[in-house]
């Protein structure tokens, strides 16, 4: 069974998203170090996560788990007042191509639409080659606006879910 839990300010937590960043299909579509210096080191992984987990203003962090054991990773953030961007990812490798993100993105914008009322579209942004992503988010609801967007350094295929007016 899948379910989200926010992350928690625990070693625990930040050894567990550590651990997928060093996995090497995710370094290809995660964020791995600004710096570009692969592995990245479990003081950075909190440094840049530890104020999302501590004080959730903008950036909320979740983990993705399965039967109570963390799988992967979800966040959402304002881009606007009335948009929220995703990121996510399955970061063991064996618990990928299972349907996991799928029913992790469909439970996280039933939560984001929950919770935010005034938020009208989610969107998530996945590298043209991301192929795999890219079917996962489409089979979760997402559509392809047919809009290219740059984000950090590459061209990313734009994907949203639009709220209906209630």
């Amino acid at each position: 069974m899948i379910s989200l839990r926010l992350m928690e300010d625990t070693m625990d937590d930040y050894t567990a998203l550590r651990s997928w960043f060093l996995e090497p299909e995710l370094q290809k579509w995660v964020w791995c170090d600004e710096e570009g210096e692969p592995p990245v080191s479990l003081e950075r992984v909190i440094e840049k996560y530890g104020p999302r987990v501590k004080n959730p203003t903008d950036v909320f962090p979740y983990f993705i788990l399965r039967d109570n054991e963390p799988i992967g990773f979800i966040q959402y953030y304002f881009s606007n007042t009335t948009t929220i961007g995703l990121d996510m990812w399955i970061g063991i490798l064996k618990e990928r191509s299972n349907g996991y993100g799928t029913e992790a993105l469909k439970q996280m914008v039933q939560i984001i639409h929950k919770k935010h009322p005034q938020v009208k579209e989610v969107f998530i942004d996945p590298d043209f080659d991301n192929i795999a992503a890219i079917k996962c988010y489409l089979k979760a609801g997402f559509q392809d606006t047919g809009e290219t967007i740059w984000d950090d350094g590459d061209d990313c295929m734009l994907l949203k879910i639009c709220f209906e007016d209630t």
